[in-house]
């Protein structure tokens, strides 16, 4: 890949390093992080002294780190070619090294990305394959502005199932939703203010948080930025940095698709908009309007292959249902929060899409991949999407997404596009590390099997 090997040709290591322990003299651990495909960074701990090792040699990681499942098992489907798992170097990402504000000691991070063995990044770095979007859209002389959105929940530390907490100032828990309340935001006020100081410590633009539609449930919003690898980089080191805060104080921070049965899920929203040579926005133009419905057609076509990549486990697919605004249907249309890609209200200048399928339990890199691919297939395409849904028009389910599991990995499997984007080896890769979560899971027992079947059957 031409534009992401100078990642790894930039600055001198050793004196950022030198630099930052010199100004921090009182750090004494180094938490190194890579990058997942389940939107989990796997790592370790290190004493800060290893800085210097890793300057000039990197690490080592086994090559399915970045592949594992979701627990953090090699998949059994891939064990006859990844078994033995040798190790990969993994070099550190000039300009990550930072403070962990909520660490009980004074502690650094540092983000990875492991090597093939000719130097390029590992064919299945979740980083490359945002990198591999951005080079075909380079290609048509367009760089996206992007922002990510996430909705979480907050609960009793060590409840099962999970209970929504009691405000910490004492009190009484205001059950039901309440979308935008700021009253019960003021609840949460001293937890919410450290997340925001410590994504500011860590250079993470916060734009906004709030109360979201669940009971305990919050959002959270990224600033946009014309660098779609950095925003999905902040993105996963926002998650991290929530339930690292959240713990801190007692609290579990999920970022699960559907935590309670009877409650909304939790979504990770993108909204993208595209730069051209000049840096103006190509849906502002005179064929704005054109170029959008481009891009929301190879979105809308790209769909079906990708919400595997969208919905990544079991469950995932709990939280569509439309009765709790999850989109359930390749549609779009102007300001309405039903469908799967809304055209927000703006001004000219800022005219974009907001691509609201994929659960915040996914991958933000994965996620950002497939949405770039698709509104690069629908530009370079020229291809038209269906008649658009008005603000207050109802969904009519015909044409729906892959509702079950098994069924989204199999249309996957038989896709002929999203290969072109993210590499035949990587889908067959995903493919069977997700297909080996889906067995387990299928065969395994649920409380509910015995609540259900036990007595009368």
């Amino acid at each position: 890949m031409r534009r992401i090997q100078a990642v790894f040709m930039t600055s001198d290591l050793k004196a950022e390093f030198d630099a930052f322990r010199a100004a921090n003299p009182e750090i004494e651990t180094i938490e190194v992080l890579l990058a997942d495909i389940n939107g989990i960074f796997r790592g370790k701990q290190m004493p800060i002294s290893a800085l210097d090792k890793i300057a000039k040699n990197g690490v080592y990681f086994p090559i399915t780190t970045p592949f594992l499942t979701t627990n953090g098992a090699t998949a059994d489907n891939i064990l006859d070619e990844y078994g033995s798992d040798p190790d990969r170097l993994c070099v550190a990402l000039p300009g990550t090294l930072t403070h962990v504000p909520w660490a009980a000691k004074p502690t650094a991070q540092l983000q990875l990305e492991m090597l093939e063995p000719d130097g390029a990044p590992l064919f299945a770095s979740p980083r490359l394959l945002v990198q591999k979007s951005l080079d075909k859209l380079a290609d048509l002389g367009l760089t996206p502005v992007s922002a990510i959105e996430y909705e979480f929940f907050l609960f009793k530390s060590g409840q099962m199932p999970p209970e929504p907490l009691t405000p910490p100032n004492g009190l009484p828990h205001a059950a039901d939703a309440n979308c935008y309340n700021l009253e019960v935001f003021a609840d949460y006020q001293p937890l919410m203010q450290e997340i925001e100081e410590a994504a500011a410590v860590q250079g993470i633009q916060v734009e906004g948080l709030v109360c979201e539609y669940g009971n305990g449930q919050f959002e959270v919003n990224l600033k946009h930025g014309p660098d779609a690898l950095k925003a999905c980089d902040d993105a996963m080191l926002l998650k991290r940095l929530i339930r690292g805060v959240a713990h801190k104080h007692g609290l579990l921070a999920s970022f699960m698709a559907k935590p309670i049965h009877d409650e909304v899920g939790s979504g990770l929203h993108a909204h993208v908009s595209l730069l051209n040579e000049n840096g103006d926005n190509i849906f502002a133009g005179d064929d704005g309007e054109d170029l959008l419905q481009q891009a929301v057609a190879g979105l809308l076509e790209t769909m079906p292959a990708a919400t595997s990549i969208f919905a990544p486990n079991a469950n995932s697919y709990r939280r569509f249902d439309a009765e709790w605004f999850a989109p359930v249907v390749k549609n779009w249309g102007e300001n309405n929060r039903r469908l799967a890609v809304r055209l927000p209200l703006t001004d000219k200048e800022n005219r974009r899409f907001e691509h609201r399928v994929s659960g915040a339990d996914a991958s933000p890199h994965l996620v950002v991949a497939a949405i770039l691919a698709g509104a690069h297939h629908g530009l370079a395409n020229k291809l038209s999407p269906p008649e658009a849904l008005g603000e207050f028009d109802l969904v009519d389910f015909k044409d729906v997404l892959p509702s079950r599991w098994k069924i989204a990995l199999d249309v996957l499997e038989q896709d002929k596009i999203l290969g072109e984007y993210f590499g035949e080896k990587f889908l067959k890769l995903y493919y069977e590390v997700r297909s080996t979560e889906e067995e387990e899971a299928h065969v395994s027992y649920f409380a509910a099997d015995h609540q259900q079947y036990l007595r009368i059957l």
